[in-house]
Protein backbone atom coordinates (compact mmCIF):
# COMPACT_ATOMS: atom_id res chain seq x y z
CA UNK A 1 0.00 0.00 0.00
CA UNK A 2 2.78 2.41 0.96
CA UNK A 3 4.60 1.58 -2.25
CA UNK A 4 1.51 2.31 -4.32
CA UNK A 5 1.11 5.76 -2.64
CA UNK A 6 4.77 6.78 -3.00
CA UNK A 7 4.63 7.61 -6.70
CA UNK A 8 1.54 9.87 -6.53
CA UNK A 9 2.92 11.65 -3.46
CA UNK A 10 6.25 12.24 -5.18
CA UNK A 11 4.46 13.56 -8.26
CA UNK A 12 2.34 15.92 -6.15
CA UNK A 13 5.41 17.21 -4.32
CA UNK A 14 7.19 17.77 -7.61
CA UNK A 15 4.23 19.71 -9.00
CA UNK A 16 4.07 21.88 -5.90
CA UNK A 17 7.80 22.50 -6.08
CA UNK A 18 7.53 23.47 -9.75
CA UNK A 19 4.58 25.75 -9.05
CA UNK A 20 6.51 27.44 -6.24
CA UNK A 21 9.55 27.95 -8.43
CA UNK A 22 7.39 29.38 -11.21
CA UNK A 23 5.68 31.74 -8.76
CA UNK A 24 9.07 32.87 -7.38
CA UNK A 25 10.38 33.53 -10.89
CA UNK A 26 7.27 35.53 -11.73
CA UNK A 27 7.67 37.62 -8.53
CA UNK A 28 10.65 39.55 -9.95
CA UNK A 29 11.28 41.59 -13.09
CA UNK A 30 14.68 42.22 -14.62
CA UNK A 31 15.03 45.96 -15.11
CA UNK A 32 18.19 48.05 -15.15
CA UNK A 33 17.46 51.29 -13.28
CA UNK A 34 19.82 53.79 -11.66
CA UNK A 35 18.43 55.19 -8.43
CA UNK A 36 19.43 57.58 -5.64
CA UNK A 37 18.32 57.44 -2.01
CA UNK A 38 16.18 60.39 -0.98
CA UNK A 39 15.87 59.51 2.69
CA UNK A 40 18.37 59.38 5.54
CA UNK A 41 19.41 56.02 6.89
CA UNK A 42 17.57 54.03 4.21
CA UNK A 43 17.19 50.45 5.37
CA UNK A 44 18.37 47.57 3.21
CA UNK A 45 16.42 44.35 3.79
CA UNK A 46 17.42 40.74 3.20
CA UNK A 47 14.16 40.19 1.30
CA UNK A 48 11.62 42.51 -0.35
CA UNK A 49 9.48 42.95 2.74
CA UNK A 50 9.25 45.57 5.48
CA UNK A 51 9.43 42.75 7.98
CA UNK A 52 12.58 41.18 6.54
CA UNK A 53 15.88 41.28 8.37
CA UNK A 54 17.78 44.57 8.06
CA UNK A 55 21.24 43.99 6.55
CA UNK A 56 22.45 47.59 6.50
CA UNK A 57 21.61 51.21 5.72
CA UNK A 58 22.30 53.58 2.85
CA UNK A 59 22.97 57.26 3.61
CA UNK A 60 21.19 60.09 1.84
CA UNK A 61 22.29 60.57 -1.77
CA UNK A 62 23.63 57.05 -2.38
CA UNK A 63 23.26 56.16 -6.05
CA UNK A 64 23.26 52.62 -7.39
CA UNK A 65 22.03 50.57 -10.35
CA UNK A 66 19.34 48.01 -9.63
CA UNK A 67 19.01 45.05 -12.02
CA UNK A 68 15.83 43.59 -10.57
CA UNK A 69 12.59 44.70 -8.93
CA UNK A 70 9.49 43.01 -7.59
CA UNK A 71 6.72 42.39 -10.10
CA UNK A 72 4.11 43.80 -7.74
CA UNK A 73 4.15 47.07 -5.83
CA UNK A 74 4.01 47.22 -2.05
CA UNK A 75 2.40 49.86 0.14
CA UNK A 76 4.46 51.14 3.06
CA UNK A 77 3.69 54.21 5.10
CA UNK A 78 1.26 55.64 2.59
CA UNK A 79 3.65 55.11 -0.33
CA UNK A 80 3.17 52.50 -3.06
CA UNK A 81 6.21 51.34 -5.03
CA UNK A 82 8.34 48.38 -6.05
CA UNK A 83 11.16 46.88 -4.02
CA UNK A 84 14.48 47.10 -5.85
CA UNK A 85 17.45 44.82 -5.48
CA UNK A 86 20.75 46.27 -4.39
CA UNK A 87 23.77 44.38 -5.69
CA UNK A 88 26.78 46.32 -4.46
CA UNK A 89 29.11 45.30 -1.65
CA UNK A 90 25.92 45.63 0.44
CA UNK A 91 23.36 43.21 -0.99
CA UNK A 92 19.64 43.29 -0.32
CA UNK A 93 16.40 45.07 -1.15
CA UNK A 94 15.38 48.74 -0.86
CA UNK A 95 11.82 50.04 -0.96
CA UNK A 96 11.33 52.25 -4.03
CA UNK A 97 9.44 54.92 -2.09
CA UNK A 98 12.80 55.93 -0.63
CA UNK A 99 14.43 56.20 -4.06
CA UNK A 100 14.34 58.51 -7.06
CA UNK A 101 15.53 58.07 -10.64
CA UNK A 102 19.12 59.20 -11.04
CA UNK A 103 20.89 60.26 -14.23
CA UNK A 104 24.68 60.40 -13.67
CA UNK A 105 24.89 63.01 -16.45
CA UNK A 106 22.70 65.27 -14.31
CA UNK A 107 24.19 64.39 -10.95
CA UNK A 108 24.52 68.00 -9.78
CA UNK A 109 20.85 68.72 -10.42
CA UNK A 110 19.77 65.63 -8.53
CA UNK A 111 22.00 66.35 -5.54
CA UNK A 112 21.04 70.02 -5.31
CA UNK A 113 17.39 68.94 -5.43
CA UNK A 114 18.01 66.57 -2.52
CA UNK A 115 19.63 69.33 -0.48
CA UNK A 116 16.64 71.60 -1.15
CA UNK A 117 14.23 68.81 -0.20
CA UNK A 118 15.84 68.66 3.23
CA UNK A 119 16.74 72.32 3.83
CA UNK A 120 14.45 74.35 1.61
CA UNK A 121 15.71 77.07 -0.76
CA UNK A 122 19.33 78.16 -0.37
CA UNK A 123 18.33 81.43 1.31
CA UNK A 124 15.85 79.93 3.80
CA UNK A 125 16.87 80.77 7.36
CA UNK A 126 16.68 78.58 10.46
CA UNK A 127 17.31 79.35 14.09
CA UNK A 128 16.96 77.51 17.38
CA UNK A 129 13.65 79.09 18.39
CA UNK A 130 11.11 80.56 15.92
CA UNK A 131 12.22 78.96 12.65
CA UNK A 132 13.46 75.54 13.76
CA UNK A 133 14.22 72.91 11.16
CA UNK A 134 12.23 69.65 11.33
CA UNK A 135 15.47 67.67 10.97
CA UNK A 136 16.71 65.67 13.94
CA UNK A 137 20.36 65.77 14.99
CA UNK A 138 21.15 62.49 13.20
CA UNK A 139 19.35 63.55 10.02
CA UNK A 140 21.02 66.98 9.97
CA UNK A 141 24.45 65.38 10.37
CA UNK A 142 23.70 63.02 7.49
CA UNK A 143 22.52 65.90 5.28
CA UNK A 144 25.66 67.86 6.14
CA UNK A 145 27.91 64.93 5.25
CA UNK A 146 26.00 64.28 2.01
CA UNK A 147 26.26 67.94 0.94
CA UNK A 148 29.99 67.96 1.65
CA UNK A 149 30.58 64.84 -0.48
CA UNK A 150 28.36 66.14 -3.27
CA UNK A 151 30.13 69.51 -3.35
CA UNK A 152 33.52 67.82 -3.54
CA UNK A 153 32.46 65.85 -6.62
CA UNK A 154 30.78 68.78 -8.40
CA UNK A 155 32.46 70.72 -11.23
CA UNK A 156 29.66 73.27 -11.58
CA UNK A 157 30.40 76.44 -9.53
CA UNK A 158 26.76 77.26 -8.80
CA UNK A 159 25.86 73.72 -7.75
CA UNK A 160 29.07 73.42 -5.78
CA UNK A 161 28.36 76.69 -3.96
CA UNK A 162 24.84 75.66 -3.00
CA UNK A 163 25.99 72.25 -1.82
CA UNK A 164 28.81 73.74 0.26
CA UNK A 165 26.31 76.16 1.74
CA UNK A 166 23.98 73.23 2.49
CA UNK A 167 26.83 71.59 4.38
CA UNK A 168 27.18 74.56 6.76
CA UNK A 169 23.43 75.08 7.06
CA UNK A 170 22.82 71.45 8.00
CA UNK A 171 25.74 71.54 10.43
CA UNK A 172 24.19 74.52 12.21
CA UNK A 173 20.81 72.76 12.33
CA UNK A 174 22.54 69.77 13.93
CA UNK A 175 24.12 72.08 16.52
CA UNK A 176 20.79 73.71 17.28
CA UNK A 177 19.19 70.31 17.85
CA UNK A 178 21.64 69.29 20.58
CA UNK A 179 19.98 69.55 24.01
CA UNK A 180 21.65 72.24 26.09
CA UNK A 181 22.54 69.82 28.88
CA UNK A 182 23.90 67.12 26.52
CA UNK A 183 26.80 68.78 24.66
CA UNK A 184 29.33 66.80 26.71
CA UNK A 185 27.51 63.50 26.22
CA UNK A 186 27.56 60.96 23.38
CA UNK A 187 26.94 61.12 20.50
CA UNK A 188 27.13 64.90 20.54
CA UNK A 189 30.50 65.50 22.23
CA UNK A 190 32.55 63.43 19.77
CA UNK A 191 30.79 65.00 16.78
CA UNK A 192 31.33 68.55 18.08
CA UNK A 193 35.01 67.81 18.65
CA UNK A 194 35.27 66.45 15.10
CA UNK A 195 34.17 69.84 13.70
CA UNK A 196 37.24 71.53 15.24
CA UNK A 197 37.50 75.29 14.72
CA UNK A 198 34.52 75.35 12.38
CA UNK A 199 32.27 75.66 15.43
CA UNK A 200 32.45 77.61 18.70
CA UNK A 201 30.57 77.83 21.97
CA UNK A 202 28.71 80.97 23.00
CA UNK A 203 28.00 81.45 26.70
CA UNK A 204 24.93 83.74 26.61
CA UNK A 205 22.75 81.25 24.73
CA UNK A 206 24.69 78.17 25.88
CA UNK A 207 24.96 76.65 22.40
CA UNK A 208 27.45 75.82 19.69
CA UNK A 209 27.49 77.82 16.45
CA UNK A 210 29.14 77.49 13.05
CA UNK A 211 31.88 80.09 12.71
CA UNK A 212 30.40 82.85 10.46
CA UNK A 213 33.72 83.14 8.65
CA UNK A 214 32.94 79.83 6.95
CA UNK A 215 29.95 81.47 5.27
CA UNK A 216 31.79 84.66 4.32
CA UNK A 217 34.72 82.74 2.83
CA UNK A 218 32.25 80.76 0.77
CA UNK A 219 30.50 83.98 -0.26
CA UNK A 220 33.82 85.43 -1.44
CA UNK A 221 34.56 82.35 -3.54
CA UNK A 222 31.17 82.55 -5.24
CA UNK A 223 30.65 86.29 -5.49
CA UNK A 224 30.54 86.08 -9.30
CA UNK A 225 28.09 83.17 -9.31
CA UNK A 226 24.30 83.22 -9.18
CA UNK A 227 24.37 81.48 -5.81
CA UNK A 228 26.44 84.27 -4.27
CA UNK A 229 23.48 86.34 -3.07
CA UNK A 230 21.97 83.44 -1.11
CA UNK A 231 25.34 82.57 0.44
CA UNK A 232 25.90 86.18 1.52
CA UNK A 233 22.39 86.32 3.00
CA UNK A 234 23.06 83.18 5.03
CA UNK A 235 26.38 84.68 6.11
CA UNK A 236 24.65 87.90 7.20
CA UNK A 237 22.33 85.86 9.39
CA UNK A 238 24.92 83.48 10.80
CA UNK A 239 24.98 83.76 14.58
CA UNK A 240 28.07 85.53 15.87
CA UNK A 241 27.60 84.71 19.55
CA UNK A 242 28.25 86.97 22.50
CA UNK A 243 25.97 89.71 23.80
CA UNK A 244 26.11 93.48 23.21
CA UNK A 245 24.22 94.21 26.44
CA UNK A 246 22.78 97.37 24.90
CA UNK A 247 26.08 99.12 24.16
CA UNK A 248 25.62 101.22 21.02
CA UNK A 249 29.15 100.72 19.67
CA UNK A 250 28.68 96.94 19.84
CA UNK A 251 25.21 97.15 18.29
CA UNK A 252 26.61 99.19 15.40
CA UNK A 253 29.64 96.96 14.83
CA UNK A 254 27.58 93.79 14.94
CA UNK A 255 25.05 95.18 12.46
CA UNK A 256 27.84 96.26 10.10
CA UNK A 257 29.49 92.83 10.15
CA UNK A 258 26.16 91.07 9.49
CA UNK A 259 23.49 92.83 7.41
CA UNK A 260 25.92 95.65 6.62
CA UNK A 261 28.27 93.21 4.90
CA UNK A 262 25.41 91.86 2.84
CA UNK A 263 24.41 95.39 1.73
CA UNK A 264 28.00 96.22 0.77
CA UNK A 265 28.29 93.13 -1.41
CA UNK A 266 24.77 93.14 -2.85
CA UNK A 267 23.34 96.71 -2.82
CA UNK A 268 20.72 95.52 -5.31
CA UNK A 269 20.38 92.04 -3.88
CA UNK A 270 17.27 89.99 -3.27
CA UNK A 271 17.28 90.64 0.48
CA UNK A 272 18.14 94.35 0.66
CA UNK A 273 14.79 95.33 2.16
CA UNK A 274 15.00 92.63 4.83
CA UNK A 275 18.56 93.66 5.68
CA UNK A 276 17.49 97.29 5.96
CA UNK A 277 14.73 96.39 8.40
CA UNK A 278 17.37 95.08 10.78
CA UNK A 279 19.66 98.03 10.10
CA UNK A 280 16.86 100.51 10.84
CA UNK A 281 16.02 98.77 14.08
CA UNK A 282 19.63 99.06 15.21
CA UNK A 283 20.10 102.67 14.06
CA UNK A 284 16.87 103.71 15.75
CA UNK A 285 18.05 102.15 19.01
CA UNK A 286 21.43 103.88 18.70
CA UNK A 287 19.69 107.25 18.20
CA UNK A 288 17.60 106.76 21.31
CA UNK A 289 20.58 105.70 23.41
CA UNK A 290 23.09 108.19 21.99
CA UNK A 291 22.97 110.74 24.80
CA UNK A 292 22.90 108.03 27.45
CA UNK A 293 26.20 106.49 26.28
CA UNK A 294 28.69 109.32 25.65
CA UNK A 295 31.69 107.01 26.06
CA UNK A 296 30.40 104.75 23.28
CA UNK A 297 29.68 107.44 20.68
CA UNK A 298 33.13 107.61 19.08
CA UNK A 299 33.09 103.89 18.23
CA UNK A 300 29.71 103.76 16.53
CA UNK A 301 31.31 103.97 13.06
CA UNK A 302 29.14 106.50 11.26
CA UNK A 303 31.55 106.77 8.31
CA UNK A 304 31.25 103.04 7.76
CA UNK A 305 27.46 103.38 7.71
CA UNK A 306 27.73 106.17 5.19
CA UNK A 307 29.76 103.90 2.89
CA UNK A 308 27.22 101.07 3.30
CA UNK A 309 24.09 103.14 2.70
CA UNK A 310 25.28 105.46 -0.09
CA UNK A 311 25.14 102.94 -3.00
CA UNK A 312 21.68 101.57 -2.13
CA UNK A 313 18.81 102.24 -4.56
CA UNK A 314 16.13 104.57 -3.25
CA UNK A 315 13.35 102.91 -1.26
CA UNK A 316 11.33 103.67 1.84
CA UNK A 317 13.62 101.53 4.00
CA UNK A 318 16.76 103.08 2.48
CA UNK A 319 15.42 106.60 3.07
CA UNK A 320 14.66 105.72 6.68
CA UNK A 321 18.19 104.40 7.20
CA UNK A 322 19.71 107.55 5.71
CA UNK A 323 17.51 109.70 7.94
CA UNK A 324 18.72 107.81 11.00
CA UNK A 325 22.31 108.27 9.86
CA UNK A 326 21.83 111.99 9.21
CA UNK A 327 20.34 112.43 12.69
CA UNK A 328 23.28 110.59 14.26
CA UNK A 329 25.78 112.70 12.32
CA UNK A 330 24.04 115.81 13.63
CA UNK A 331 24.23 114.49 17.19
CA UNK A 332 27.95 113.91 16.86
CA UNK A 333 28.67 117.51 15.75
Amino acid sequence: MLHRLAAPLFLAASLLSWAGATHAADAYVAEKATKITIGTGVRVRAAPSAGAREVGKLPLGTDFTSTQRTAAKAKIGGQTDYWRQLDTPLKGWVFGGLLRNFDPAKADEARVALARDKLGPADKLYDSYEHKSPLSFADAVEVSDFASRAAASSKNPVAQGELELAHWRAMQIALFSIPMESTAKPPYAAWIKQQGKNVFYTEPSAEYLVDPRNYWKLADRHKQDAIGDAIAWQAANAFVGGECEGFISCMSARSQMMEGEYLKRYPKGKHVEEALQDVNGNLEYIRKEWKNQPDEQKDVGLKAWQAILAPLPDSKAARTARQHLKALQALRQ
